[in-house]
């Protein structure tokens, strides 16, 4: 073979490899599973992550008990109640803020009402105890930098050396935050020296510190988190204490309309595969009573260490850093109905589309029921049920069925319904209830009968055809 035609072949084989690595890369990215945004249903806030041995737990804001949020993969949730501070019953419970300790010990700090709690535990899931005697608070209302601080939104970071800080604060009728923070003693709930007030610009509430190249990143919170002008904002230091300068491009999380994102604020961040990721939370959409939603996305940094814009997503963050992705495999029905809906934000088919952003919500008074057809008989290995209300007191029945007296049935042509399961959501000890019973059915339908929820309706119904995990 000549110069030429070598030439000529190089070149056809180079193609023919370029070709495959493009396939590869394409083929790789649409197996990619993302998180989805919002990560998990409800009305929740404020919210703190931490890792322990493969489970990642969110902690967030639920006003009258505490509650912790848990999954291996970002795509299986489950909600669990805290002992405590929950055991005290005083309502007003916000804004979570969880580190582990250098003795490894998880110390979970908490405001209710106005006062910063802290307690400890050996899991991250408790049971928690009150540190201070007597179930005291270990910092009291304004008892630092009177009148204008609000003693609340207390957050734990644990530098390398394993020194730990507290940072907390916000102000009165939105304006004047103050922003306090102290190193902490060994005992995690009594000051080594004494706080100091390291506000920077811009500053309302809800602090938060990483450390990243050397420098001390503090994230807070401005603007009011009722509307769209809450947001997210960043200062940098070489000290922990500060001073704290504003940091290039902060504010870096804003409302966007084309984004559905409104009023973003009260972060927590965390890293994973080498990757920082921000979560957030968001109102509901379409806005609902201040109801807000848990968010998680990509954060970036520029050469010179500088927070980028954050780029709010439907679609969540990719999970390639999952080692044990989920295995569960959903059936999708080829039409759904329900006794009703609030209207198309509203619809039935959103308890099917695999989102926690869409909930299916019936006009109130009487019982509701949903319908689902698979167009033919399929296995399913069991259910889960996300309520609207993920703890509500709801009385429910699911009922199955594989015959109709129609070629193309609706919900009231078929027929010899049997029970598949029934039960009251609100005295499981953890949600959504997984109910694991394997059958076969073309139809399934669950009756609503009881709720104590102003608004009731479902986030997602999945049914499984594989309950791998």
């Amino acid at each position: 073979m000549n110069f030429s035609g070598m030439k000529c072949l190089m070149k056809k084989l180079l193609f023919v490899l370029l070709a495959c690595a493009a396939a590869f890369s394409a083929s790789a990215q649409k197996n990619v599973t993302y998180s989805g945004n919002p990560v998990f249903p409800g009305d929740y806030a404020d919210p703190a992550i931490i890792y322990h041995d493969g489970w990642w737990y969110i902690y967030i804001t639920r006003q009258n008990d505490a509650n912790v949020w848990r999954t291996k993969d970002f795509t299986n949730w489950k909600l669990t109640e805290l002992n405590w501070p929950t055991s005290l019953k005083t309502g007003g419970m916000w804004a979570p803020g969880v580190a582990r300790g250098a003795d490894g010990k998880f110390y979970l700090y908490y405001t209710l009402k106005s006062q910063i709690y802290v307690g400890v535990a050996e899991h991250p899931m408790g049971p928690f105890r009150n540190l201070m005697p007597d179930e005291q608070p270990f910092i009291k209302d304004k008892e630092f930098f009177p009148p204008k601080i609000h003693s609340i939104d207390a957050d734990c970071f644990v530098d390398d050396d394993g020194r730990a800080y507290l940072y907390w604060g916000s102000g009165w009728g939105f304006k004047d935050g103050v922003c306090a923070a102290a190193p902490l003693n060994a005992d995690m709930a009594s000051f080594a020296e004494a706080p100091k007030d390291i506000t920077p610009q811009g500053y309302f509430e809800a602090p938060h510190m990483f450390k990243r190249g050397g420098r001390y990143y503090l994230m807070y919170s401005d603007g009011v988190f009722m509307d769209d002008s809450y947001k997210v904002r960043y200062a940098v230091s070489y000290s922990p204490m500060g001073p704290f300068v504003e940091g290039k491009n902060s504010p870096i999380l804003v409302s966007d309309e084309k984004s559905k994102v409104h009023g973003p604020g009260h972060n927590f961040t965390f890293e994973a595969g080498g990757q920082m990721y921000i979560v957030y939370h968001k109102h509901e959409m379409p806005i609902y009573e201040q109801h807000r939603q848990i968010c998680i996305d990509k954060m970036d940094f520029d050469d010179e260490g500088n927070i980028l814009p954050i780029k709010p997503t439907d679609g969540g963050i990719a999970l390639d850093f999952i080692k044990k992705p989920d295995r569960r495999i959903v059936h999708k029905p080829v039409r759904v109905e329900a006794s009703s809906s609030r209207g198309d934000a509203y619809a039935a088919e959103n308890a099917f589309d695999s989102r926690f952003g869409t909930l299916w919500a019936p006009e109130p008074g009487g019982v509701h029921w949903i319908f689902a057809d698979f167009g033919r008989p399929v296995s399913i290995a069991g259910m889960e049920a996300y309520f609207d209300e993920i703890k509500g007191a709801h009385e429910y029945e699911i009922e199955y069925s594989s015959e109709a007296n129609s070629t193309s049935p609706k919900s009231g042509n078929v027929v010899n319904w049997k029970k598949y399961y029934s039960g009251n959501n609100a005295e499981a000890s953890e949600w959504p209830v997984e109910i694991d019973r394997k059958i076969k059915a073309r139809f399934v339908r669950m009756k609503i009968s009881k709720t104590d929820s102003p608004r009731f309706g479902l986030w997602e119904w999945k049914i499984y055809e594989k309950m791998g995990k």
